[in-house]
Parts: structure tokens; sequence; C-alpha cells
């Protein structure tokens, strides 16, 4: 009979995180740009890591104008049901603004992304690992989906 302790197959591996750490240790940019196009339909994900947030925040910031446009945006879009918020999600959303707003002037820079071309807009976050099982932190993705056989605005 086999062992119980002994694995069976051997040692395990986790591909995706070691995949995820390679990735990172390779990534030189601060904001990585990733296109697909399928069937008319264009998706751009601009994905901020972990790692590059103090980069971002010293090479691209809003200016005064431009941070209480992005918190009257958010304000008209949010008024009525700001109220049934809880306060944890208020803050949340106000930062994802803010970050959103961050990626998209530093992606129009390096990359002459315009976010008016594009129908719909996500936000995510991924959790990242490095190869041992540590947490890293969140990467930040934003999605910009653009439909060209129709002009309409898609909402998540």
């Amino acid at each position: 009979m086999s062992n119980p302790t002994q694995p069976r197959i051997g040692i395990r591996k986790n591909f995706m995180r070691e995949s995820q750490a390679a990735e990172l240790e390779n990534n030189d940019k601060i904001v990585i740009l990733d296109q697909k196009a399928d069937n008319g339909i264009e998706t751009i994900d601009l994905i901020l890591e972990p790692d590059k947030l103090e980069q971002l925040s010293s090479k691209c910031r809003l200016t005064f104008e431009e941070y209480c446009e992005v918190i009257n945006t958010l304000i008209e879009e949010e008024e009525s049901e700001w109220d049934d918020l809880r306060m944890k999600d208020q803050i949340n959303i106000t930062r994802d603004a803010l970050l959103q707003a961050t990626i998209l002037k530093y992606a129009k820079n390096e990359y002459s992304i315009d976010k008016d071309h594009y129908n719909g807009r996500d936000f995510n976050y991924i959790k990242r690992y490095d190869k041992q099982g540590g947490f890293l932190g969140e990467a930040m993705v934003l999605s910009l989906t653009a439909i060209q056989m129709m002009n309409m605005k898609v909402n998540y």
C-alpha cells in the first residue's frame, strides 16, 4: 500500500501564481496595455500592478481642475443613491473614480488612448501573489470597450 503522507503524483505547483510572479518581474511598464479585438468589439485593458502605484503617482497626477471634474461627475452619477450607500462604499467609489481618471490620463499621454472613443468602461481589482504564495496587493484593471457597429454606451 502507498504511504498516505507522500504525495502520489508529486509536488503540486501553482502555475497561475508562478506565471503572475514571472510577469511582475519582467514588467517594466507603469501601466500595461492589453488590446484585443473580436467581431467588431475592441477591448483595451489598462493594468496597474500593485508595485507600480508609486511610479504612477510620481509620473502622472490629476490637476486640481481634473480632480474637481472627477468629483463633480461622480456626484452627478451617484447623487440619487448616495445617501443609501455605506460610508465605506462612498469612500471606495470615490477612490476608484480618482484612480480611473489618473490611469486614463496616463494612458492618454503614453498610449494616445482617447476615452471618448470607447462605449463601455469597467474597473476591477485582481489579487496578486509572489511565487511563495505571499499576497503582494491588488492589480487595478480598467477595461475600455468599443463596439464599432453601434454608437451606444454600455454600462456594466
